[in-house]
């Protein structure tokens, strides 16, 4: 019995010993890792790259992106992280999302389950020398499928059907068994199929190309295109081409939807900046060349909320795009009244005066804007206006110009609403319609202009606010929407909501659907001849207005 207590312990100590020797390379592994030192970072990334397993692939997707630090404080795989840039910074510094690097980049979180942000001097760089990141960089095709970033996923896809062969397809369907992202999903089936057209066998090849088309893929047509003229079976032949015929007169019909959905928005866009410019040419008379730059002040006043929330109110920075909405509003109408009251009520019923003076004021806004803010600045779109909903594949509505579309909406509704349901709003029909007898029954009609050019600027200033998530602010973006304002005013009546609705979306429409056909240049031009002889026609536009706005 005694002879046979020395063999047991030995195997236990060897199935021990097996066991620690299986789980101690990742700990091993990271621990020389996080200790810089250059020998023997090559040694260890050699050494996960020989054993193949996909755990190490985030780390060494890390090294590819030079991305690879340690926190200081965390215990897990020896304090190695993933830092994601987040484009801000606080204090100077800038600020990290972290993801863990094994076995998987699984976000890391804090207490309160919210991703963990931490700012530069919390981290400490991992140094990958040149040699390393080469020697990754030979397997990055496959290393990069299993990406945190599912763009880079894509790619990774596409690089595979562009450069590899049959025997990678085993090796997609296994990556695509556990992807949850569409898009990529999408992009990993037509990688698939584009291989399988490399196959010899023809009914392959043949389920190879109706996959393609139902797949509905974004570059399945210079797929197949590729494919045909490499193909010599005359049934395989046909086959693409019945399918690129299919699919070419698909995305004819996408894109007619993708014109109409683009000429929405835009419509959209033009009716918030004509809804201000109506109520003041309507009621004043006064053809206001600054209305644009009413747009920029309301621009400005969202980027310089950003500013204060990132500096001061980190925690709760998506929130500021919606305290952005009412200080836009204010800070232009409040430079719209000090413009009224020092410009613009000296020139009511003066329309080549109020012109050239509002023109002076719009160059002098411009400048100020440029002398305090620079040339480019940029607003960071909230989570909520990123990224879209596909209604069918390649068609996607932008959340930014679905938004952009239901804020027009809004306004329309709340302008109509001050308009025909308040006494302020009956002041300014009055107004509009005869001044004259407005005062002798006591409206305060320079009051009511006051209070109009308020409104009017203050809308133009939402517009800004919402013209910030499809573009960037610079000093003269409203000279961009100014001249097609106007003519949306003219065109559906001056003082006519209605009108400025119909118009604004038909500009929209109009311009988007002539682009692709004319060009952008020649487009915006046949849009003014087709202004011009409607006006020929109807020069009091869609809705004529009645009052002085007829005179």
């Amino acid at each position: 019995m005694q002879k046979l207590i020395l063999p047991i312990v030995c195997c236990f100590l060897f199935l021990f010993s097996s066991l620690a020797l299986q789980a101690s390379p990742p700990d091993r592994f990271f621990v020389e890792l996080a200790a810089n030192d250059k020998d023997k970072t090559a040694e260890v990334v050699e050494k996960m790259i020989a054993s193949g397993s996909k755990d190490y692939y985030p780390v060494l997707n890390g090294i590819l992106e030079s991305s690879i630090y340690t926190l200081a404080g965390k215990k897990e795989n020896a304090g190695l992280v993933i830092a994601v840039s987040t484009g801000e910074e606080k204090e100077g510094k800038n600020l990290y999302r972290l993801l863990d690097i094994y076995p998987e980049a699984a976000e890391i979180t804090d207490a309160d389950g919210y991703p963990l942000i931490v700012s530069a001097d919390q981290l400490e760089e991992v140094s990958i020398s040149r040699k390393v990141r080469l020697t990754v960089q030979q397997g990055a095709s496959d290393i990069q499928l299993y990406h945190w970033d599912a763009q880079k996923r894509k790619l990774a896809m596409k690089t595979t059907a562009a450069t590899g062969s049959l025997q990678d397809v085993k090796k997609l369907e296994l990556v695509l068994e556990k992807e949850t992202d569409p898009m990529v999903k999408r992009s990993g089936r037509e990688a698939v199929y584009q291989l399988l057209l490399l196959s010899p066998d023809k009914s392959v090849r043949l389920n190879a190309v109706q996959g393609l088309e139902e797949n509905k893929g974004n570059d399945v047509l210079s797929v197949l295109s590729t494919a045909a003229e490499n193909e010599k079976d005359p049934e395989v032949s046909a086959a693409i081409a019945d399918a690129v015929s299919n699919l070419e007169s698909r995305n004819s019909r996408i894109e007619i939807g993708q014109n109409l959905f683009t000429g929405l928005s835009l419509g959209s866009i033009l009716i918030l900046m004509a809804l201000g410019l109506a109520v003041i040419y309507g009621l004043m008379g006064i053809i206001n060349m600054a209305h644009g730059e009413f747009m920029m002040i309301g621009a400005y006043a969202t980027f310089v909320v950003q500013g204060l929330f990132a500096a001061y109110l980190p925690s709760v920075f998506d929130y500021y795009f919606w305290l952005a909405l009412p200080v836009s509003f204010l800070v232009a109408g409040l430079i719209g009244i000090v413009v009224e009251f020092l410009v613009i009520r000296h020139l009511y019923n003066k329309p080549l005066e109020s012109l050239l003076a509002t023109w002076g004021v719009s160059l002098i806004l411009i400048q100020l804007a440029r002398t305090i803010f620079g040339d480019l600045t940029a607003v960071k779109a909230p989570a909520f206006a990123t990224g879209g909903f596909e209604i069918v594949p390649q068609l996607t509505l932008p959340y930014n110009r679905l938004f952009i579309i239901g804020v027009s909406l809004l306004v329309i509704v709340a302008v109509q609403l001050i308009l025909s349901r308040t006494s302020f709003g009956l002041k300014i029909r009055a107004v509009t319609q005869n001044p004259g007898m407005s005062a002798c029954l006591g409206v305060p009609t320079k009051k009511v202009n006051r209070y109009a050019f308020f409104m009017g600027t203050g809308i133009a200033g939402v517009a800004g606010w919402a013209i910030t998530l499809v573009g960037n602010v610079v000093p003269d973006m409203g000279q961009t929407y100014i001249v097609d304002s106007f003519l949306v005013v003219v065109t559906g009546g001056v003082g006519k909501l209605i009108g400025t609705v119909f118009s604004g979306l038909g500009m929209g429409f109009f311009t988007k659907m002539f682009e692709p056909v004319f060009q952008a240049v020649y487009g915006k031009v046949l849009i003014l001849v087709l202004i011009i002889l409607f006006l020929q026609i109807k020069p009091t536009g869609l809705f004529p207005a009645k009052g002085r706005s007829e005179d």
